[in-house]
């Protein structure tokens, strides 16, 4: 081994790390695109890094050192200052290797995936850490050369050994995980090639193994690493080149992909949980985990079976056809699909279940439902009666004039019906909320002003504070109360009474008529109409709808007494009021 070819090799190796810093100058001056940027800074840190090593390796060969093992002879043959120097400069080299490094995994994290919280803090701690502990080895090693300070040889060397076992294992799990996740994105991404997969690993990983096969011993003739150097950075340098301008590195993208992705899914009002082919949970969105109250903590790794309620069994969900269940505790109303999440080679990697709610849905049904039950039902008895009267007055005689009036009833009551229907289509057409608050009394007033327009005598005894307001639409809340009156002064010449509950919210309005018949209560509790139970009317659906159209409650408790229609505001839409 000769001074000249080692020096040569040496300004070889190092106009090829200067290429890696053009061609990262090139990529900062792109356009602005995932990975653009700390791909550049990348090849300009790896570039200077070997660029200060082939200057170490030239000024080693200019005072006749070839082999690393040599070096001890720069004591008594170099000038202190230039020893200084060429300390520092090594000291840099390092710290750009493992700056490098760790910028090519940032690259790779945010070009293939998105980027999280719980990878950038991953990536500070393992990237700082390693960048500390290699300083400081350095800085210990040039303060024991240059006798600054005294260090034990043993203290020194323990040091030495740490510090090393550090950094190769700090760098050695980036580029290991930065390779995999390469791997695995060409996998599953098609338009990203294995090629490119190379192209993007052979700048890191032959320099990086060259790099320890000198620091442990294995080669130390400075021409033999300027050769394997100057081979390694060059075909990574063309390996670079061919995955940017030949593979179009940066039109390709897959990040988008995965960002696409998890974007929709965090941000879907649909709840979704993804499971493995263990059925545990893999993840789960935010709608999720607000439908079921768990937080992905305690849920990620648990089993699908203590996220549902207790009456779901999650085997159910493999079947073809949805489930559908009832929140505890509560009227949401939910459907659950369990579909196969397979891989881009149609292979099964687990489970998404999908919850909808679909309690709006099921409400729309029923109101369809009752509707269509309560208006046939009275249209058809009511016109085949009101028919058969007609029939009678017809055939002339003496009752011909009450018949008259029978027929006058029946038409008078459809004509309520009508009225009724239009009510509930307001009250269901109007939002529940109001962005201002209403006296709570003044919609008791005009409630019982408007029953009286229909009713000779209306007496109605208790009163309700003038400072509680409710944030609740008059449509909504005067419909309710009004409605509640009228079927009072319907069944009672008895005054009526009107209390409410500060503490509890809770607007009472009580007669002591002959109570509402149990079935149109079942009615109402089993939410539905039947053919053989069906309200009388739409009275008390309109309560029901309209209370749960802003999350409050109604309760009827009827008994030889009368009837007590409770009900339960929301506490956040009832306010005091000056």
């Amino acid at each position: 081994m000769t001074v000249a070819s080692s020096i040569q090799l040496a300004v070889v190796a190092g106009c090829v790390s200067i290429g890696y810093v053009f061609f990262g100058g090139y990529l900062l001056r792109r356009d602005d695109g995932i990975g653009v940027d700390s791909l550049g800074a990348f090849a300009v840190l790896w570039g200077a890094s070997f660029v200060l090593q082939s200057v170490l390796i030239y000024v080693f060969g200019s005072y006749g050192i070839t082999d690393g093992a040599q070096l001890i002879e720069l004591q008594s043959s170099m000038p202190t200052s230039v020893q200084s120097a060429l300390t520092g400069m090594d000291l840099l080299a390092e710290l750009l290797t493992v700056g490098g490094i760790f910028m090519w995994l940032w690259f790779v994290l945010r070009y293939t995936q998105r980027i999280g919280r719980r990878e950038k803090l991953a990536l500070s701690v393992l990237g700082g850490v390693t960048f500390l502990v290699v300083m400081l080895n350095g800085l210990i090693g040039a303060v024991d050369t240059f006798g600054v300070i005294e260090i034990e040889p043993a203290f020194r060397s323990s040091v030495h050994q740490f510090g090393s076992v550090v950094e190769v294992l700090g760098t050695g799990v980036a580029v290991g995980i930065g390779i995999a996740l390469l791997y695995a994105t060409a996998t599953n991404h098609r338009p990203f090639r294995e090629m490119t997969v190379v192209g993007l690993s052979a700048p890191i990983i032959f320099p990086w193994l060259l790099r320890y096969l000198y620091q442990f011993g294995l080669v130390t003739g400075f021409q033999a690493i300027s050769g394997l150097r100057t081979a390694g950075l060059s075909v990574g340098l063309a390996g670079l080149w061919l995955a940017v301008t030949k593979y179009d590195l940066f039109d390709q993208l897959p990040a988008s992909r995965s960002v696409g992705r998890q974007t929709a899914f965090d941000s879907s009002d649909t709840a979704l949980v993804v499971v493995n082919n263990d059925n545990n949970v893999s993840d789960l969105n935010p709608a999720a985990r607000k439908l079921f109250s768990v937080s992905a903590l305690d849920s990620i790794g648990a089993p699908l079976d203590d996220l549902l309620p207790d009456r779901v069994d999650s085997d159910d969900l493999r079947q073809s056809e949805p489930i559908i269940f009832r929140m505890p505790n509560s009227d949401t109303i939910i459907e659950a699909v369990m579909t196969t999440a397979t891989d881009d080679d149609d292979t099964q990697i687990g489970r998404t279940v999908v919850f909808t709610d679909i309690t709006a849905e099921r409400r729309r049904q029923q109101r369809i439902q009752v509707l269509n039950r309560i208006l046939r039902h009275n249209l058809r008895n009511d016109l085949n009666a009101a028919k058969g009267y007609v029939g009678v007055m017809a055939d002339g005689g003496p009752e011909a004039e009450i018949y008259q009036q029978k027929v006058e009833g029946i038409l008078d009551d459809l004509v309520t019906i009508g009225k009724k229907a239009q009510s509930t289509e307001n009250v269901l057409d109007a939002e529940p909320l109001a962005d201002s608050p209403t006296q709570l009394g003044v919609l008791i007033k005009d409630a019982i002003d408007a029953v009286k327009s229909e009713y000779d005598s209306v007496s109605v005894s208790g009163s309700v504070p003038a400072s509680v307001a409710v944030q609740i639409n008059p449509v909504v809340i005067g419909s309710i109360i009004e409605e509640v009156i009228e079927n009072a002064v319907r069944h009672t010449d008895s005054a009526i009474t009107i209390s409410y509950d500060a503490e509890a919210a809770i607007l009472t309005i009580a007669d002591d008529g002959p109570g509402i018949p149990d079935h149109e209560i079942a009615v109402l509790d089993n939410a539905q109409e039947t053919d053989l139970k069906h309200g009388s009317g739409l009275g008390l659906w309109l309560v029901k709808w309209g209370t749960d159209s802003f999350g409050g409650t109604v309760r009827f408790d009827t008994d030889e007494t009368g009837t007590r229609v409770r009900l339960s505001l929301p506490d956040d839409l009832v306010e005091e009021i000056e």
